[in-house]
């Protein structure tokens, strides 16, 4: 339909309002988890099934696009022929999610306790609202491994009292000056260690398959995944910040077609994170302690690499890993710091 007739003045361009299915459902999630547990050595031991899932999700595809092929973008045969692009939201969207959880912990007990746990999880879906399919003929190609759900993931704290001063096993008939010296300490500790992301590769040139809009026999430029050839991903020993994947495992789309990369082939960098604390309680009083503390995040100063380029027509950053920074925001770090305090409780 043309909106302004040619006899009436009006706007050269106009923003056309996304499309939506009249009889729009609620989506609607499932959880469900199965969990054995057992005590023993004053630990209790925990091993669970956990999964949730969503479904009737809302996601948007381009309902005005025409079909891939061959021919220029302008030659196509389109719902809407006088207009670009309409997104379409409507239904049918979801993701599932399963994990086996193993966990350990000890109440605290003789001055020590902890908890630990490792987590093997795997999420896939298809398509959130406001993101679009590359090809609105195939949503199926768009189901993949979820980002930023990393597939292992282990974490674990510690609490322990030095066993040494009053009412501790050694030194706690020491003299007073000893004891007070000795006596009070506690250390703690968090560590978390998860792996990489799941990357998209992308390539930048001229649509191969027609399909994005323009007014000329001039192809549009467009991002799109490239043909996936193989594995990507190198050995543990192969990774390098300079050279984090195989960019060879990918080529350009051939005309007429897609590429043929899922999403999420790629691995990216995952993160290790060591936290410190050192504590010293002084009884001043009765009922007047003093509590001095240091603590450093990242301790050991482990660089958490942010993700290596994934578009494999940057040839000067694709694979390449130019800054560290948290890509996740499960545990962030930083580089290592120092804090201090010095805390009085009554």
């Amino acid at each position: 339909p043309q909106v302004f007739p040619p006899s009436v003045a009006g706007p050269t361009t106009i923003s056309l309002p996304a499309a939506i299915r009249t009889d729009l459902r609620d989506p609607y999630s499932m959880q469900y988890n199965f969990t054995i547990e057992h005590q023993r050595w004053n630990t209790g031991f925990r091993i669970s099934y956990i999964g949730t899932n969503t479904r009737q999700g809302e996601w948007a595809y381009n309902l005005n696009q025409p079909v891939p092929d061959t021919r220029p973008y302008i030659d196509k045969a389109r719902l809407f022929p006088k207009y670009p692009g309409i997104g379409y939201i409507t239904n049918g969207a979801g993701h599932q999610y399963h994990s086996l959880t193993l966990e350990a912990e000890r109440r605290f007990r003789s001055g020590l306790s902890y908890q630990l746990s490792w987590v093997w999880a795997r999420d896939i879906g298809d398509l959130e609202r406001g993101e679009s399919p590359e090809n609105a003929y195939d949503r199926q190609r768009e189901r993949g491994v979820w980002l930023d759900i990393p597939t292992h993931r282990v974490t674990g704290n510690l609490i322990y009292e030095l066993p040494f001063g009053t009412g501790k096993p050694y030194l706690s008939n020491a003299g007073r000056l000893a004891r007070a010296l000795a006596g009070g300490w506690g250390i703690s500790a968090i560590f978390s260690q998860y792996s990489g992301q799941f990357l998209t590769p992308a390539w930048s040139g001229p649509d191969p398959v027609g399909t994005a809009y323009t007014t000329s026999r001039t192809p549009a430029q467009v991002t799109i995944r490239p043909n996936h050839l193989r594995d990507a991903n190198l050995p543990s020993d192969q990774r390098s910040t300079n050279r984090w994947f195989d960019v060879g495992a990918f080529s350009a789309p051939l005309p007429g077609t897609y590429g043929t990369s899922a999403k999420g082939v790629i691995k990216g960098p995952g993160s290790q994170i060591v936290n410190v604390g050192l504590a010293k309680n002084f009884t001043v009083a009765e009922r007047l302690r003093l509590r001095w503390e240091i603590a450093s995040t990242n301790l050991f100063n482990h660089p958490n690499w942010y993700n290596p380029g994934t578009t494999i027509t940057s040839l000067a950053q694709v694979g390449v890993i130019t800054s560290v920074s948290d890509v996740s925001k499960l545990d962030p770090s930083g580089p290592r710091s120092f804090r201090t305090g010095l805390r009085v409780e009554w």
